[in-house]
């Protein structure tokens, strides 16, 4: 089309309907989903739209196998997986997962020949000239496997194995390898040991590098697959065999998958073989062997556990924390730090409390981390080592880490805050209060600064708004009062409407377990202060306020005695119905739905009296909010014979079941 035509309107009608009329065609034909499907993926000329159907194919095909009128389209996904097009074929490669569970679903109702057929799909494509569509077919060979049932097509899997690991090409070996350690864990433990080890032992000792190497990545796949004693000297020597391997690719492929072995090795033979391996890797004369085994060295120490893991093992991941870094974080020593800060807190929990020493020094190194990435990873899980560390020794060593990473950047911070109340639970009642000031102090010093830049990091002060219910269960009433309640009614008039949003859903929660009594203890102390401040609100001249005390209402009914929000609340909630702004009364619509969904609230005078005159508003929408609010004992009560209550409110349904008065 040329650029003139681009811009056409009568050239575009033209190519616009020329597609609706080919769709109205097939539909006019009576051809299903699948067929139309099927149409498009051989008949369509145009490439954008042919891959599109193409890559639809496996769910349209799950819904046609569900309904289970249809054949499965196996004829269509030969012919498109030796399409000259390999963008095709990668799709088709793609889809081979999902057709796999579209047969699933339908098994009953399908031939063998079928399962076999997509199985002879899959290996037609792992011998595919372009490497996306490899990729793709080697990923699938396993889904598609676990269809097969019966002597005869387990061996067809096994022959069509065995030819790809005996293949003269190279890269079809390397194939199947990567195959051969994807299929143990549906082949079983026995056809693992007898038919895939021989295989796997005789890739180990291939010519070509790249073969040695995914051989490595699939050794403990199918040891752990077999699990047997026979066999588990066969994978231990294979696998000690190419630690020694002349290629470093392969050797930080060892390091890499050192840890694997544990699943298929006994803990006897596990730790004599990180004993012999560990030392010549992480001093290997390659670099990249180095990194690779460093990198690795927490999972691994989880994986022997605190009795048997060797004072060595951690000395070295203590001095891989040290690594040093320049400003970016893309260096060695950044990526480095980066692992043992995301594998420390479960290497303290493997060595346990008693050993925490050994790693205190590391974990202080990468809290003080030049990466900014290192410290945020840390400041993540510091909930999880006060876990591990409890009371007096989580204060003593945490605590300034954790007042330290409040004052760091927003990234860092938000780690932290986003586990508050995990973290100050670990940490003894006495000690909590620091911690309380040192939050209140976040949410002060963002809102000052959210005043040059409109909202400011709003989602720090989300996430803040998101932990004072939880907070507020674990700290005293007087702390309550004191911070968390001053807290989140500063959160309430956040200038961002998701942080407001956030703090009205946590304001009810934080009164409740604040209050901690009858309803009475609502008019004290600080409590009391709050629920004034909270209807004066009610009166306040800025509408969003007005708006945020109808939404305060509706959230209290679930989470606060319904007494309180009757006598304290409803009284202003009610005159609502008369705001100047719209969307004030929209509001109130939505939250008497809700209170009514409550039986406390469900025959409230009041709340009929302001649904008749938000009925009669003389804004359009919302009176026909009021429309949609239906209140038993209303006049318009049972007009629809359900003897219910409900709302449809700024696209939401809300309904409740309430008893039908007999008259």
């Amino acid at each position: 089309m040329s650029d003139s035509a681009a811009f056409d309107p009568d050239v575009n009608e033209k190519y616009v309907d020329e597609a609706k009329s080919a769709a109205d065609e097939y539909a006019a034909d009576g051809l299903t989903e699948l067929e139309l499907c099927a149409q498009y993926c051989r008949s369509c000329t145009v490439s954008v739209q042919r891959h599109f159907h193409v890559r639809s194919l496996g769910e349209v095909c799950r819904r046609a196998m569900r309904v289970g009128e249809e054949a499965f389209p196996l004829d269509l996904v030969e012919e498109l997986a030796q399409d000259d097009d390999g963008d095709v074929r990668q799709l088709v490669a793609e889809q081979l997962g999902v057709l796999a569970e579209a047969l699933r679903e339908s098994r009953a109702r399908q031939e063998d020949e079928v399962y076999t057929g997509l199985l002879c799909v899959a290996f037609l494509l792992v011998e595919d000239d372009v490497d996306g569509v490899v990729s793709a077919a080697e990923d699938a060979v396993a889904s598609v496997a676990g269809l097969l049932e019966g002597h005869d097509a387990r061996e067809l899997l096994l022959t069509q194995i065995a030819n790809l690991a005996t293949c003269e090409e190279e890269e079809i070996r390397v194939s199947g390898a990567k195959i051969l350690g994807s299929l143990a864990a549906v082949l079983g433990p026995e056809v693992s040991a007898s038919r895939l080890a021989p295989l796997l032992v005789t890739l180990a000792g291939d010519e070509q590098f790249q073969i040695r190497e995914a051989t490595t990545r699939a050794v403990a796949a199918v040891g752990a697959a077999a699990r047997n004693e026979d066999a588990e000297s066969t994978f231990e020597t294979a696998f000690r065999a190419l630690a020694q391997d002349d290629v470093w690719s392969v050797r930080r492929a060892v390091a890499e998958t050192l840890t694997s072995m544990s699943a298929c090795l006994s803990s006897g033979a596990f730790e004599a073989l990180v004993a012999d391996l560990f030392e010549p890797l992480a001093n290997d004369v390659s670099y990249q062997v180095r990194v690779a085994m460093l990198e690795n060295l927490g999972p691994l120490i989880s994986a022997l556990g605190g009795e048997r893991a060797s004072a060595s093992l951690v000395d070295h991941f203590v001095s891989a924390a040290r690594a040093e870094s320049g400003q970016s974080s893309g260096t060695s020593g950044g990526a480095l730090q980066l692992a043992c800060a995301f594998n420390l807190p479960g290497v303290a929990l493997a060595i346990g409390r008693a050993r925490w020493h050994e790693i205190r020094e590391a974990h202080a190194t990468l809290a003080d981390s030049v990466q900014w990435r290192v410290r945020r990873t840390v400041a993540c899980s510091l909930h999880e080592v006060a876990k591990i560390l409890g009371g007096d020794a989580a204060d003593a060593d945490l605590s300034p880490i954790f007042e330290e990473t409040l004052k760091d950047t927003d990234e860092v911070r938000f780690g932290a805050v986003s586990n508050l109340a995990a973290f100050v639970r670990e940490i003894p009642p006495e000690k909590r209060k620091r911690h309380l000031r040192s939050i209140a102090g976040i949410a002060e010093s963002q809102q000052q600064s959210a005043r040059g830049d409109a909202v400011g990091n709003w989602r720090l002060r989300c996430a803040l708004a998101l932990q004072l219910d939880a907070l507020s269960e674990i700290v005293s009433q007087r702390d309550n009062e004191e911070f968390v309640l001053p807290l989140a009614l500063r959160l309430l008039r956040d200038p961002a409407h998701a942080v407001r949003a956030k703090a009205v859903g946590c304001l009810g929660a934080v009164l409740r377990n604040t209050a901690r009594g009858p309803a009475a203890t609502w008019r004290e102390g600080g409590v009391g202060k709050t629920v004034s401040d909270l209807k004066r609100m009610a009166t306040n001249p800025g509408w969003m306020d007005r708006q945020a005390y109808v939404q305060m209402c509706g959230a209290f009914s679930a989470q606060v005695d319904p007494r309180v929000v009757i006598e304290e609340l409803v009284p202003l909630l009610v005159m609502s119905a008369d705001d100047a702004v719209p969307n004030v009364r929209r509001e109130l619509a939505a939250t008497i739905a809700t209170l009514q969904a409550n039986p406390s609230f469900a025959a409230l005078p009041d709340l009929r009296d302001a649904v008749a005159r938000l009925r009669d508003d003389r804004d359009g929408d919302v009176a026909a909010d009021g429309e949609g609010v239906r209140v038993r004992g209303s006049r318009r009560d049972g007009e629809d014979g359900s003897g219910g209550f409900g709302v449809r409110v700024h696209g939401v349904t809300f309904a409740a079941e309430v008893t039908r008065t007999e008259k």
